[in-house]
């Protein structure tokens, strides 16, 4: 599951081999957020995106991509949570039966910075003011639960729990 289509998130989804890119799992099942993949195809059509071109398209000519809509899950465990704002169909994937046990927020935060100040937006993302609402809302709504946040950035340790700091939040250690 990819969380969004930038080179940092999807570069090992394949790997050259004999001068041309292949699924690096040629068995599995790649996911990719729809609206995220019209964003990107509409983009790579007017001039070309390499790391689209290279570690996405390989994949969908192999066959082993699936196209999911934001309300996707994979059994009782595995969901999408939609996040826009860094990219058009940016999402979180949750984890957990019953409850949100873990999160994996992809590029939603590049820093604990923007878990104390949520309006920072970094020049990446392609809404700023999206993302920011987008990433305030995420910090409210795992805010003092005991969900484990998996940031894709931070610095070690990159696991912690959302707590309030005042009208901000931490990522606490855990």
């Amino acid at each position: 599951m990819c969380t969004h289509l930038h080179v940092d998130h999807v570069g090992w989804n394949t790997r050259l081999e004999n001068g041309r890119w292949v699924p690096t799992f040629p068995n599995a099942r790649y996911l990719f957020a729809m609206q995220e993949f019209d964003h990107w195809s509409a983009q790579n059509a007017k001039t070309e995106i390499p790391a689209f071109a290279d570690s996405v398209l390989p994949v969908v000519e192999a066959k082993r991509h699936e196209l999911v809509g934001n309300d996707h899950q994979i059994g009782d465990h595995v969901r999408i949570l939609p996040t826009p704002g860094h990219t058009p169909g940016h999402i979180a994937i949750t984890m957990g039966r019953a409850k949100d046990d873990a999160v994996f927020s992809g590029d939603l935060m590049h820093s604990p910075l923007q878990t104390l100040y949520p309006e920072l937006s970094i020049k990446f993302d392609v809404d700023p003011a999206k993302a920011a609402t987008t990433r305030r809302g995420f910090l409210e709504r795992y805010c003092d639960t005991d969900t484990l946040c998996c940031t894709a950035h931070f610095p070690s340790p990159s696991v912690g729990k959302i707590r309030r700091k005042g009208n901000a939040f931490v990522c606490a250690a855990v």
